[in-house]
């Protein structure tokens, strides 16, 4: 599990991502926000951050149309959404 990135690291990341998504600065994009209600993520940017997230990790984000698919709430939730999806895809990997 040494291998999988920190918390910390890997909330930067899905910050720059959605930031990216979003075409906003990273600054406005805390971990506390809401990724529907404070961010305005809809469907197609969750596409593009979900694409983003595979390519940056490498593994593969299950389909999920909207973060509430997930009960993803703040950028923090999908933060560690990656982070076990991350843990797990090692753990099969061993």
């Amino acid at each position: 599990m040494a291998d999988t990135p920190p918390l910390e690291e890997i909330g930067r990341e899905v910050r720059n991502i959605i930031a990216s998504a979003l075409k906003r600065p990273v600054e406005q994009v805390p971990l506390t926000a809401s990724l529907e209600s404070g961010l305005g993520i809809d469907s197609l940017a969750m596409i593009e951050i979900n694409i983003a997230l595979e390519e940056r990790f490498r593994f593969a984000m299950p389909d999920m149309a909207s973060p509430a698919d997930a009960n993803l709430k703040t950028v923090e939730d999908l933060a560690r959404f990656v982070a076990a999806q991350l843990t797990r895809q090692k753990g099969r990997v061993a």
